[in-house]
């Protein structure tokens, strides 16, 4: 047996040895930091629709919608001014409103959707007015308009110092109903 000396220098590092096996996955670790912002993206079209447009002439025909032919705004298109009648280019929430003078006679007007009435107004002086807005969630197709409701009750005027006037917007789009 040999006697056992004192512990020696440390020696070079040796040829490195071959790849071991892979060994089993380690478990998850924290979530990484927020990366930055990209580019905004491009914006997808929305849809517009509005109108506003007054009457002409007095005493329109009862029980057919209402020309209002001065236009004073319709840029997309949907009123028509030649048959009275807003057609909705989406399904959404569309507000409607009137203001109508009455002169000479009592007035009973409605505005129509789809030739459903919704909401109707009497003005019973001489010479008054009366206003309407209502709120609807359209279809695309639908149409809306406003119409007296017979010869005895149709004082609908208007003149260069009265305007009677028919508008509506698109409020908000929809998907669906």
């Amino acid at each position: 047996v040999r006697p056992v000396g004192a512990k020696g220098e440390k020696g070079e590092v040796g040829v490195a040895g071959r790849q071991g096996v892979q060994g089993n996955t380690g478990p998850k670790g924290d979530q990484g930091d927020m990366g930055m912002m990209g580019m905004p993206g491009p914006c997808s079209p929305t849809i517009q629709s509005a109108f506003c447009a007054a009457m002409n002439t007095v005493l329109p025909p009862p029980n057919m919608p209402v020309a209002f032919t001065r236009v004073i705004y319709n840029l997309q298109q949907h009123y028509n001014p030649t048959t009275g009648i807003y057609m909705a280019p989406i399904n959404g929430t569309y507000v409607f409103s009137y203001h109508l003078v009455a002169s000479g006679r009592i007035l009973k007007v409605g505005l129509f959707w789809n030739f459903q009435p919704v909401v109707k107004s009497t003005e019973v002086s001489d010479l008054g007015s009366t206003s309407q807005q209502v709120t609807l969630h359209l279809s695309e197709g639908d149409r809306v308009w406003l119409q007296v409701r017979d010869t005895s009750s149709n004082g609908l005027y208007t003149s260069s110092e009265s305007s009677s006037t028919f508008s509506g917007y698109l409020l908000k789009t929809s998907l669906n109903l």
